[in-house]
This record gives structure tokens, sequence and C-alpha cells, in this order.
């Protein structure tokens, strides 16, 4: 327990540290496979009952943004940010996070940096790089991919929400920047906050490169599972961060202006029309569980097994009914009462069946037509659900690219092409029966109809999976919550407003602002390889 709390520390104080020296890592044997599996570890890595990676973070932006409801908080967990408290609670853990990998990306990249030139070089002329080569530019792809992943991450959560609708993103600070050549600087404490226009050149820099040495040297280099980035994923993560950036006018990469939506668009349509990942089919909409990472239509996931289990602090510990753990014993997270209204409403979206209706007794609004073990399916007595504890977690499907292209080419203005992409994922949630339902409502799609669709679908498609809270600060802007909440209940988020925009972005940790003393300088830093 000292230990985790001085690293805890050590990291927030510090985010250009780490706990693994750059003297330390080159004297590790198969340093740079092993440690980038390292950096993977962090996304399910185990801390408490409301932190236990990537997983627990997606729980805590849904939960702030209203879609994620709790009744009751009989145990406490995630209780502050159903009252509303995000901002506060999560900004040291969400902090520590996402540093902690970008230290280790930029401790890998210091790692391959004398064969850098040669790495790039083969992907420019096509010609065969040697075995050495061929590894360290399949690796050093993915270090640029989560790299550009956690600073996109970030700015999730620790920019304005309002920064790009008022025009500020060239001016609002944001995060500190940091690259390989930091770690180098031993008598720098830490870097001055980027604007969030040069944190986005960095995220864009990072994963176009990425993309182009993830697809030449995949051709070496076999996946060893869905945990690993692939270039496909690259670039759905690429496209998501131009979607939140959401500028027509960017003048950040190389000073050439560039529409952000026309580059979401282009990068989410490559990842959809390359065909490795389908999309999962009406049939099979409330029977996988949304557990187990060999699912055709997830793009990234973990493989939970019983080495790496978080057990009663994990995801399926705290949202399904069917596994031991706080959900199943009364702490139950269900889909926001009004938004299930939504859903019934229009009577042929058959996601409705992913979530027990506001009727049920015990369990009411909880999502166990998607989120269960179904080994359990049945049960939901404490003495007989599942005790294992092995349900995987997905962190990326290939249905959120359809809604990223979807909303990019709507905000283009171009209906047509916004309509196409909802309707490819939408035509897989018809209930059998109800086609003429559906085929109202799609015709329906223009103007502000279709706004409004493209937020119903992020909310309802992606429930669950961390999207929620980035739907309301960039597409929403305000929601009014249902009658299942503990404290929020009939509750209305304005993020227009200033209380509310402050209640969905995390402040910096005051650690950091204590030990960083150049944190605050007015000199902003320009983003540099």
């Amino acid at each position: 327990m000292a230990l985790t709390s001085c690293g805890d520390n050590f990291l927030t104080q510090y985010p250009e540290g780490g706990l693994l020296l750059q003297d330390q890592f080159e004297k590790l044997p198969d340093n740079l496979k092993g440690s980038i599996m390292g950096i993977y570890s962090k996304m399910y890595e185990y801390g408490d009952h409301d932190e236990f990676g990537q997983r627990s973070i997606d729980i805590y932006g849904d939960i702030q943004s209203g879609d994620m409801a709790m009744k009751t908080v009989p145990y406490g967990w995630f209780e502050t940010y159903e009252r509303g408290y995000f901002y506060a609670y999560a900004r040291s853990y969400i902090w520590s996070y996402y540093y902690d990998m970008i230290n280790l990306t930029n401790i890998c990249a210091v790692a391959v940096e004398s064969n850098v030139e040669a790495i790039t070089n083969a992907t420019t002329s096509g010609e065969t790089p040697n075995d050495i080569i061929a590894q360290q530019g399949y690796y050093y792809g993915q270090v640029l991919a989560l790299r550009g992943w956690a600073y996109a991450g970030l700015l999730r959560y620790y920019c304005n929400p309002m920064d790009q609708l008022e025009n500020t993103m060239d001016k609002e600070l944001a995060v500190p920047v940091y690259t390989a050549k930091e770690i180098k600087k031993e008598e720098q404490k830490g870097e001055p906050r980027s604007t969030v226009t040069q944190v986005y050149e960095r995220i864009y820099e990072d994963l176009v490169e990425a993309i182009d040495l993830l697809d030449f040297y995949s051709k070496y280099n076999t996946r060893a599972s869905k945990l690993e980035i692939d270039a496909d994923v690259a670039r759905v993560i690429l496209a998501y961060a131009m979607l939140n950036h959401g500028d027509k006018d960017a003048k950040i990469f190389d000073n050439e202006t560039k529409n952000a939506y026309d580059i979401a668009l282009k990068y989410a349509g490559e990842a959809i029309s390359r065909g490795k990942y389908p999309l999962l089919k009406e049939a099979e909409l409330t029977t996988t569980g949304f557990m187990d990472v060999s699912a055709k239509n997830w793009m990234w996931g973990e493989d939970v097994t019983v080495e790496n289990t978080t057990a009663l602090g994990s995801f399926f510990g705290q949202v399904d009914i069917h596994t031991y753990s706080y959900a199943a014993a009364g702490a139950t997270k269900g889909i926001d009462s009004k938004l299930y209204d939504e859903i019934a409403a229009l009577e042929w979206d058959g996601r409705v069946n992913w979530f027990r209706s506001g009727s049920d007794k015990k369990f009411p609004y909880c999502p166990d037509g998607k989120f269960y073990n179904p080994s359990t399916k049945d049960v939901t007595d404490l003495s007989k659900v599942d005790r294992n504890w092995l349900c995987d977690n997905v962190f990326m499907r290939i249905e959120v690219a359809y809604l990223i292209a979807a909303e990019a080419a709507w905000a283009n203005g171009d209906e047509a092409t916004a309509v196409s992409y909802l309707k490819l994922l939408c035509d897989e949630r018809v209930i059998p029966g109800k086609e003429t339902e559906y085929a109202a409502w799609l015709a329906g799609l223009t103007g502000d109809a279709l706004k409004t669709a493209l937020i119903y679908n992020w909310r309802v498609e992606m429930w669950g999976e961390g999207y929620g809270l980035q739907t309301l600060r960039r597409l929403a802007k305000q929601v009014t919550l249902g009658t299942n909440h503990y404290t929020r209940a009939g509750a209305s988020i304005d993020i227009t407003k200033e209380a509310d925009c402050r209640s969905c972005q995390c402040e910096i940790p005051t650690t950091e602002i204590r030990y960083n003393p150049n944190l605050n300088k007015t000199t902003l830093q320009q983003a540099s390889n």
C-alpha cells in the first residue's frame, strides 16, 4: 500500500517521469515488446474498486453525463460521480493514468531512436526491412498510436467543453505535452500547458505516422491479440479525435487549412471499407453479453484471464447483475430512465432489450441484455451468480466508426452520407416485424431530426462504453435526466452554463499545480517530435 501511494504521488507530480527510468529500461531483455505490453496492462490495472483502468474511466464519464444512472449507492463506489462531482474526484486518477502511459511510450520511443530513420525509410521505399527493423517498426507504430490516444483522452477530460464552440482552441490552455526528448532533461521539472490546438497537432502527427507504420509492418508481424493496436484501431482513434476537434478551418497541420470533419470521415470510412470488422448483426444483439474479445465486431479489447482479472473491482463487477459484486448486491448502474423511454417510444429499436424496463422491481433499467455473463444469464441469486470474473473488456467496436462517419458528414452539411452510415448501423438494430416503424423514422432524418438521431444513437449504441460525456460536451450540450438518479433526478445539465460546464471538465490535480513550476507559464510550448 505504501509503495502504491508513493508511486501515485510521483506520477501525479511529475507526469514526464514514471516508475521506470531510462537506464533501467535499456537493461531489460526484449525491452521494447515487453514494455509495450506493460503499457497495455495499464488499461486494466487494478487500483481500487472504482479504479481499474480504462473501463472504470468509461463508467466515470457515462455517469457524469447522466446516461448511466445510480438510484442507490449502498457501497459508496462511484457515488461522487452520481452526485455530479466528477470534475474534482476523478481528476488525479485520470491524469496519472494517461500521463503514466505517455511516459512509458516516450521511453519506448527513445529505445528505437537510433533506428527511426531506417524504420520510416522502409515505409517510404517499400523495401523489405531486416528482422530488427521489421519488429521495431511494428511496435513503434503502436507506441505512437498509444501516445496519440492518451493525449486525445486527456483532452476529453481536461479541456474546456466550450472551446470549440467559442473558437478559442488556439488560445485555451489544456495540458502539458511531453515527447521522447523531454525525458532527457534532468533539470526539467515539468512543461507548461500547451493550447488545445497544439495538443491536437501532437495527436494528429502521432496517429498519422502510426497508421503508416502499422499498415506497412503488419506484413512482417502477427498481431498477438486484440489488446495490440492495429492500423484500423489507430484510424478510428484519429477519426474520433478529429471529430472532437470539430474545426472546419483547422490550421494546425503543417500550417495548412484542413477540415477536421473531412479527416474524421476519411479515417472512419477507411476502417469500415477495409472490411476487417463487420457490424454486430440483429440476431446477435442480445446473445453475446458484450463479454468476449473474439467477437468479430470488437476491434480492440482485453482477454480477461485468471491471471489478470480484477474480480470485484471490474466493469462487470460494477455493472452486471449476474456477476458476484456490487451490481448484483444492489448498487445497480442502469440506463437513464428518460433515455430508456426514448428507445421504447420508437417501437422499432431492438436495443430496448439491452435494458430491463422500469417496472422491474429489483433491477430496473439495468443492462442485463447488453453486459452480462451468458453462463449465469438466468440467475441473480448471489449464491449462484458468476464468481470467476472472466468477462472480457471492450475498448473499441467497429460501430463507433459508423457513428463518427455519420456525424462528420452531417457536420459538413452532407446529410445523405450521414444518413447512409447511420442506416447501415440501424438496419441491424430493427426488431423483426417493425420495419414499417423503422422506415418512417428513417424517412424523417433531415435537419434537426438528423442531429437528434445522431445524439440518440451515440447515447444508446455506445452506452456503458465511455462515450456519454463527450457526446454531451461535443454534440448535445444540454440534457434533462430521468427519475432514476440518486441526487440528480429530473435535473438538467447544460454545459453552456458556467457551473455545468465546469462539472464536465476535470480540474488539474493540486499536486501537479504545486510541483510543476512551469505549468501556468504564459510562454506556450510548440508541439514537436
